[in-house]
């Protein structure tokens, strides 16, 4: 029973313990109210980036690529450098009563293209992995959600 103990807890403790923090906390209700721009992606087949990109709602985007007005997106794949996972134990030790930060680093880069000019847009998105116990009762586990809302805020800031 112990050793069943053993080997279930950790599994339970990394595997619904953690939420999303947004860095730095002003991005976290960054709200942009001006007028976007339209915006039709060509290549939706990233559809883990896409759906950043929708949760941002940076652009108006459009299913139309004959739009004449609209911007072209060209998304390109995420990249995720992963943190040191050494603070984990600590949470493990304490059986997830410390709760323990890991600044993930996530790498979002699009092109925009108007005619012939294209504008490389490239975005290191803060967001942390927080692992607490208290968080298995956590609703804000959306990482495309967390993303986009720092991509908004990054997009409109820089």
């Amino acid at each position: 029973m112990r050793i069943l103990l053993s080997a279930i807890l950790p599994v339970l403790l990394l595997s619904s313990c953690y939420s999303y923090r947004i860095f730095p906390a002003a991005y976290r209700n960054y709200a942009y109210t001006g007028i976007k721009k339209k915006a039709y992606v060509i290549n939706p087949e990233l559809s883990k980036e896409l759906k950043i990109l929708e949760k941002g709602r940076v652009f108006e985007l459009t299913p139309d690529s004959l739009d004449k007005s609209a911007l072209q997106i060209r998304l390109n794949p995420l990249k995720h450098n992963l943190a040191c996972g050494q603070p984990v134990l600590v949470s493990l030790v304490t059986l997830g009563q410390l709760p323990v930060l890991l600044p993930d680093r996530y790498q979002y880069s699009f092109d925009e293209i108007n005619g012939r000019d294209t504008i490389q847009r490239k975005y290191e998105l803060k967001i942390a992995s927080r692992y607490w116990f208290w968080d298995m009762f956590a609703f804000n586990k959306k990482f495309q959600q967390k993303a986009g809302q720092t991509l908004l805020a990054e997009y409109y800031n820089n």
